[in-house]
């Protein structure tokens, strides 16, 4: 059964927010296994939309360590070239191959099919992450800025 998402209104968007993850500031949510050994890595729906329709997702390599704050990946769209920064701090494990080919994913599956890396974390939960329920917040401050700009 899928979880009911959080949902903010703003202008004429709803942005959907994944209970259960963890999200950066930045729009970058985390989600990890029930071991807590890989942790997958993703754009939040608002994010995803205020960045426009992705053209090109830039997979970093895997093996690579990240620090929290690096660049994780870089991703094009119409309207912007997005560096992608890492909610935490590991090694990546895997990147999804699927956008390759179809970059879109990101934009039509934010939380599922659309989701950008895989990454063994030095610690889970990391400190800093926001949950839905607090990024729901952030983020919604964040989109009525922008409307308001």
């Amino acid at each position: 059964m899928t979880p009911q998402l959080l949902e903010a209104r703003v202008d004429k968007f709803i942005f959907r927010v994944m209970p259960g993850y963890l999200y950066s500031e930045a729009g970058v949510w985390a989600a990890t296994d029930e071991t807590q050994q890989i942790v997958r890595l993703g754009l939040s729906d608002y994010r995803q939309q205020s960045s426009g329709d992705v053209a090109f997702f830039n997979a970093p390599a895997t093996g690579r360590r990240v620090s929290q704050g690096d660049e994780l990946a870089s991703i094009e769209t119409v309207k912007v070239d997005l560096e992608v920064p890492s909610p935490l701090t590991g090694e990546i494990v895997a990147a999804n191959e699927a956008l390759e080919d179809t970059p879109e994913l990101i934009n039509q599956d934010p939380y599922g099919r659309g989701w950008l890396v895989e990454l063994r974390p030095d610690q889970w939960p990391p400190a800093g992450l926001l949950d839905a329920a607090q990024y729901l917040t952030v983020m919604t401050a964040q989109a009525e800025a922008e409307a308001a700009a």
